[in-house]
C-alpha cells in the first residue's frame, strides 16, 4: 500500500508538470518602481505541492528573478515582491507599457503556458518638483502650474492640504508628462488664509503616492494674502460702440493704479503704442488711445463683436475681472468692422433702373441696423420714403428705388449727375465715405408710337398661383407680344388676357416658374403686332422694365426639436425662401402675440418668447404638444401649407425641464455656460486676428493665460443657461449606451458606474448598457483580499524572500488519510533538510532586508495607497437602444 500511493504521489506530479497552464488575463496597473506586488492567476490549481524555488518564469520586456521574490498565494495565484532599487519594467510613455508572462517552468522542464498572457500594465513612477518658491495670492492668481514628471490625463488624482476638490476648486488641465495646470474657479480660494498649499498624495493610474508623509506633503505653492491691488474691478460697458480703427477707449471700474495699469484682452492687443496707448489713469478710470494703423479687434468678419478684457495688473500681478476658467471677461465695448464702399460709375436711369447694388465692407443687419446718406438726397425711412435698403450680408446691400420715386428727386435737366453715398452708420455712430455708387441719367425717350410698359414692383412667387401678373403701359392690343428677362413662353410658360389697351393679365401654368430664382421680372420688348410699328424697345440702355419682383417660394424645414412650454425661449425654423424685407409666420397653437422675430435669415428665423407666454399649454408630465407652421406670408401673399401645416417644434412640459432657465451671469450670449451642453466648443471668435505675444514679455501673459484654449469650464450651475445649453433633450429613440466618453474602448469602464471620469452610458464598449452592465471589477470576487496585508495604509512595505503568509488548506479533499499521511512522511524524509535550510535562510535574508521605503523624488518619505479596480469587458456594440 506505501509503495503504491509512493507511485501514484510521483505520477501526479509528473502529470501536473507535464499539463498545459492557461494565465487569467487581468493585468494590473503597476508603478515602475514603487509598485510592491504583482499578482499572476491561474484558471486551475497550477501550484498545489510545488515549491517556489522550482518555479521559473520569463518576461516580455525582461524581467529577471533577481528583481523580484515569488511566493505562491494560493493553488492558483503566485505573487511577486519587486526588491528594493529594482524596476518592473522601463516605460517610455506616461501610458506605460504591457508586461507579459511567456514562460512558466516547473522543475526546469518545459514550458507550461500554452500562450503567452499579459500580467501587468506597467506606469513610470511621477514625480513632484518643489514649488515652495511660487508665490500665489488667495483669489488674485487664477493659474498655478506644478512640474514634475510622468503626468497624464486620464485617472490623474490630486490631495492637496489645505484641501481642493477637482471641477469645484480648480480645474486640472495635463499640458505634457511634465506640466499641469491649475485654474482656480471664479468662486474659490487658494487658501482661507495665508499659508503654504501642499500636494499629499498623487494618482496617475496605479494608486495613490502619498508625497513626504513626515511632512505632510510637498510645497507646490506659497499662498499669501490678497494685496490691495487685486482689489479690482471693472464695469461691463458693451453699449460704448468704435469702429475698429478709431475711438477713445475709457474702461470704468474701481482699484486701479493711479500711474500704471497692465492690461490683457481676450484677443491679444496691447499698450504701450504697440496696438494702443493709456494716456490717463485713476482709481476709477483707465482712457486709452488707438495707436495709428491699428485695430481695437483684427477679424472684421466676425464684427460687430465685443472687446473683453481679462484681467487687469494694478501692481500686484494679474487679477481676472471674469471668471478666468471659462475665458470669460468683462466687455468694455462693442466693435464694428470699419465701414468702406466700392466705387462704382455704372448708369442709372431716373425711374427705368429699380434696384442698385453697393458692395462694401461693414454693413451690419438685425441687432444693428445700416442707415445710409446720398447726395443727392434719398429718404429711406418716414412715411413716403424713396428707396428701400435691404443688407444682404456685410459686404452687398440693395437699394430698390419705391414705385413712383426718382433717383435724383428734383430731375437731372438732360446732365448725367453723380450719385454720392455720403455716409453711412452700421451701429457705432456716423462714418463718412463719400463714394460714387452710380451715375444718374435721364429715363430714354418713349417709342413715337406711344408704346410702353410701366414699371411694377408687385410681388408674386415663383409658383404659388396667389397671384396673377398684371401688366400695365400703353398701346396693347390682343395681338401685342411679350420678351420677358429671364425668358418666358407664351402657350408654354403662361397664358394672356387681354382686358384693354392698357392692361394684360399672365397666368402661370402648372408646374412653371416666373423664374428659377429669386428677382426682378422685366420685360424687354414688346412685339405690338403691327408691320409698321413692328418691335418696341423698352426701357433705357435695352436694361428693359421691371414689372414684378420675384420671390423664392418659401418652404419649411420639419423638425421635432424638443422644447418646454415656457422655459425654452427661442424657436429655431429653417427652411427657404425667407424674405430679409420681412417674412411672418401662422404657428399652430402658438399665438402671434407670444413671440417676437429675434433674426431672420434667407434659410432661418429665430423666433423669442415674450416674458408670461408659453409655446403651447402642456402642463401634464410626460405629455406634449406639436408646433406647426401653417401658414407662410414672405411678401407675395400668404401660402397655405398642406395638410395641417409643418411640425417645427416637439412641446414637452416644463415639468420635464427640472427648471431649467437664464438666471446665469452668462446666459444668453451664445455659450453654455452651466456645463449641461454637448458637444459644445468654443470657438473664439476672434480666432485669425489675433495679435501675438511673447510668453517671455514683461507682460506676463503666458503665464496668466497659459494654455487657456485647451478646454471650457462651467461657471455656472447646471440648469441656469437653458437658452444657450438647450436643456435635456428626449430623442424619439433613446441612446442607453454610446462611445462618446473620451476614454471608451481602452478596455477600462470609465463612466459614473466606476471612475466617473466620464457621464453614465458614453462608455458604452467598455461598461455596457446602463441598467445591464458587463463589467466586473477586481475585488468583486476578493482577488485583493486573499493573502497578507497589501493594502494596510503604513508608511512602509514589508519585505519577505520567500511566502510572506501561509493559509489553512483543506488537504483531505481528494484523497484518503492514508494517502495524507503517505504524502506527509514523503516530506518530512525527502524534504526535512531542504526545508529547514530554506527556512534559516528565509529568516536571515528577512532580518538583514529590514523595512524598505520607496521614493517618489524629489520628495523624501511618500507613501503609497492604492486601489485597484480594472475590469473584463466582452464585445459591446458602439451604440445600444432600448424601445
Amino acid at each position: 500500500m506505501t509503495r503504491f500511493a509512493f507511485v501514484a504521489v510521483l505520477a501526479a506530479l509528473v502529470s501536473s508538470a507535464s499539463a498545459t497552464i492557461n494565465i487569467v488575463e487581468r493585468p494590473m496597473t503597476l508603478y515602475s518602481t514603487v509598485s510592491p506586488k504583482l499578482r499572476i492567476q491561474a484558471d486551475k490549481a497550477t501550484f498545489a505541492g510545488i515549491l517556489e524555488q522550482n518555479i521559473e518564469l520569463k518576461f516580455t520586456p525582461s524581467l529577471k528573478n533577481t528583481a523580484y521574490n515569488l511566493s505562491i498565494a494560493s493553488d492558483t495565484v503566485i505573487t511577486l515582491t519587486l526588491n528594493a532599487g529594482k524596476k518592473w519594467a522601463n516605460p517610455s510613455t506616461p501610458d506605460g507599457m504591457t508586461l507579459y508572462l511567456t514562460e512558466l517552468r516547473f522543475h526546469g522542464g518545459e514550458n507550461l503556458l500554452e500562450n503567452a498572457a499579459s500580467v501587468a500594465t506597467v506606469i513610470p513612477t511621477p514625480t513632484i518638483l518643489r514649488g515652495d518658491q511660487n508665490l500665489i495670492y488667495t483669489t488674485g492668481t487664477s493659474k498655478l502650474i506644478i512640474n514634475g514628471t510622468n503626468f497624464k490625463e486620464k485617472g490623474m488624482d490630486l490631495v492637496f492640504e489645505p484641501p481642493l476638490e477637482r471641477n469645484k476648486d480648480y480645474i486640472l488641465s495635463v499640458k505634457s508628462d511634465t506640466s499641469m495646470v491649475l485654474t482656480r474657479m471664479s468662486s474659490a480660494k487658494w487658501r482661507e488664509d495665508p499659508g503654504p498649499l501642499k500636494l499629499r498624495r498623487i494618482n496617475t493610474g496605479a494608486g495613490a503616492l502619498r508625497v513626504d508623509p513626515v511632512y505632510g506633503g510637498i510645497v507646490v505653492a506659497e499662498v499669501q494674502a490678497n494685496l490691495g491691488t487685486h482689489g479690482v474691478t471693472v464695469e461691463s460697458t458693451p453699449d460704448e460702440r468704435f469702429y475698429q480703427n478709431m475711438g477713445e477707449l475709457v474702461i470704468l471700474g474701481t482699484g486701479f493704479n493711479e500711474t500704471h495699469n497692465t492690461l490683457r484682452f481676450a484677443n491679444g492687443i496691447r499698450g504701450k503704442g504697440v496696438n494702443y496707448t493709456t494716456v490717463e489713469h485713476t482709481k476709477e478710470l483707465i482712457r486709452m488711445k488707438l495707436g495709428a494703423g491699428s485695430s481695437w479687434r483684427a477679424n472684421p468678419s466676425n464684427l460687430p463683436g465685443p472687446l473683453i478684457l481679462l484681467a487687469v495688473d494694478a501692481g500686484g500681478g494679474f487679477v481676472p475681472v471674469g471668471p478666468t476658467e471659462a475665458k470669460k471677461g468683462r466687455t468694455v465695448a462693442t466693435i464694428f468692422e470699419t465701414p468702406t464702399i466700392v466705387k462704382n460709375e455704372d448708369p442709372i436711369y431716373q425711374t427705368h433702373t429699380h434696384e442698385l447694388w453697393v458692395k462694401g465692407t461693414g454693413f451690419t443687419r438685425q441687432t444693428y441696423t445700416t442707415t445710409v446718406v446720398f447726395d443727392p438726397p434719398l429718404d429711406s425711412t418716414g412715411d413716403d420714403p424713396d428707396i428701400n435698403v435691404v443688407v444682404y450680408n456685410r459686404t452687398h446691400m440693395k437699394i430698390t428705388l419705391v414705385e413712383g420715386k426718382k433717383w435724383v428727386k428734383l430731375g437731372t435737366n438732360g446732365q448725367v449727375i453723380p450719385l454720392k453715398l455720403e455716409s453711412l452708420n452700421t451701429g457705432a455712430g456716423v462714418y463718412k465715405v463719400g463714394a460714387v455708387v452710380g451715375k444718374v441719367h435721364t429715363d430714354a425717350d418713349d417709342h413715337p408710337s406711344g408704346v410702353m410698359v410701366t414699371r411694377s414692383a408687385q410681388s408674386l412667387y415663383q409658383t404659388a398661383a396667389i397671384k396673377k401678373l398684371v401688366v400695365t403701359g400703353q398701346g396693347f392690343t390682343a395681338k401685342t407680344g411679350f420678351t420677358f428677362s429671364p425668358p418666358l413662353e407664351k402657350g408654354v410658360d403662361y397664358t394672356v388676357q387681354f382686358v384693354d389697351e392698357k392692361k394684360v393679365i399672365f397666368t402661370l401654368r402648372k408646374h412653371k416658374k416666373w423664374r428659377y430664382e429669386g428677382g426682378a421680372l422685366l420685360v424687354k420688348i414688346i412685339d405690338t403686332g403691327d408691320k409698321k410699328i413692328g418691335k418696341v424697345t423698352v426701357g433705357s440702355g435695352g436694361a428693359g422694365i421691371q414689372v414684378a419682383s420675384i420671390l423664392q417660394d418659401p418652404q419649411i424645414e420639419e423638425s421635432e426639436r424638443i422644447m418646454f412650454a415656457s422655459h425654452t425661449k427661442r424657436l429655431v425654423i429653417r427652411g427657404t425662401g425667407f424674405a430679409l424685407e420681412g417674412t411672418e409666420l401662422t404657428l399652430n397653437p402658438t399665438k402671434r402675440t407670444a413671440y417676437e422675430i429675434e433674426s431672420l435669415e434667407m434659410t432661418e428665423m429665430v423666433l423669442l418668447l415674450n416674458e408670461g407666454s408659453s409655446w403651447a399649454d402642456v402642463v401634464e408630465e410626460g405629455k406634449f404638444q406639436h408646433v406647426m407652421v401653417t401658414k407662410i406670408d414672405t411678401g407675395a401673399g400668404e401660402v397655405i401649407l398642406e395638410d395641417e401645416g409643418v411640425i417645427v417644434a416637439k412641446i414637452e412640459s416644463d415639468v420635464d425641464d427640472n427648471n431649467c432657465d437664464d438666471s446665469c451671469e452668462w446666459a444668453l450670449d451664445g455659450v453654455c455656460d452651466d456645463g449641461s451642453g454637448k458637444g459644445r466648443y468654443w470657438w473664439d471668435d476672434d480666432y485669425g486676428g489675433f495679435y501675438g505675444y511673447d510668453d517671455n514679455s514683461e507682460y506676463g501673459y503666458g503665464y496668466y493665460y497659459y494654455g487657456d484654449d485647451d478646454f471650457l469650464a462651467p461657471v455656472c450651475d447646471a440648469g441656469t443657461d437653458c437658452t444657450d445649453c438647450g436643456g435635456p433633450t428626449t430623442p424619439d429613440k433613446k441612446v442607453d449606451c454610446d462611445n462618446g466618453c473620451q476614454w471608451a474602448n481602452d478596455g477600462f469602464c470609465d463612466d459614473t458606474r466606476t471612475s466617473g471620469l466620464c457621464d453614465l452610458g458614453t462608455d458604452c464598449h467598455d461598461c455596457g448598457p446602463i441598467g445591464t452592465s458587463n463589467f466586473t471589477t477586481w475585488d468583486d470576487d476578493g482577488w485583493w483580499d486573499d493573502d497578507d496585508n497589501y493594502w494596510d495604509i503604513d508608511e512602509t512595505f514589508e519585505y519577505a524572500e520567500g511566502r510572506g503568509e501561509s493559509k489553512e488548506k483543506d488537504q483531505s479533499s481528494g484523497g484518503s488519510s492514508g494517502f495524507v499521511m503517505i504524502l506527509e512522511g514523503m516530506v518530512y524524509l525527502v524534504g526535512a533538510v531542504i526545508c529547514g535550510g530554506g527556512t534559516f535562510l528565509a529568516i536571515q535574508a528577512y532580518n538583514k532586508g529590514g523595512l524598505q521605503h520607496y521614493q517618489l523624488a524629489p520628495t523624501e518619505d511618500p507613501e503609497m495607497e492604492m486601489s485597484g479596480r480594472a475590469a473584463k469587458i466582452p464585445i459591446t456594440p458602439d451604440v445600444t437602444y432600448t424601445n
